[in-house]
């Protein structure tokens, strides 16, 4: 759970940085040095240095670092880019649902309904 001074992914990194500028930003933002982040994972800190600063860095040297951090590397479609960052951003909560898309009723508003339906019916309300 996130304190009132900890930020949020959302806040330190865009995803459409590229890569190298995400992991930099996230090591900084974990207060976390190259050297440290180097004998974490076991790569030299000129390979860390380098993978922060070059767009086309060996994808196993990426998935290291940011494994590390404690993130991980997941492909998402262009398509669901937006949705996937906004889920990610309300901490896996959706806030709303698509246009046209109705929410399933709450359990009351579903005894109500069936209340209703049964008076349609002709049953005589509960007293």
């Amino acid at each position: 759970m996130h304190s009132d001074t900890t930020p949020r992914v959302s806040q330190i990194v865009e995803p459409q940085q590229p890569l190298p500028a995400q992991l930099k930003a996230l090591r900084r933002a974990g207060g976390r040095s190259l050297v440290s982040l180097a004998e974490r994972t076991g790569l030299s800190r000129l390979t860390v240095a380098a993978a922060e600063g070059q767009a086309d860095a060996r994808l196993s040297t990426l998935t290291a670092l940011f494994d590390e951090l404690g993130y991980t590397l997941v492909p998402v479609p262009k398509a669901l880019l937006a949705e996937t960052v906004a889920f990610i951003a309300n901490q896996g909560q959706s806030v709303s649902l698509p246009a046209g898309v109705s929410a399933p009723l709450g359990v009351g508003q579903q005894a109500f309904r069936a209340a209703a339906d049964d008076l349609d019916d002709g049953d005589e309300a509960p007293s």
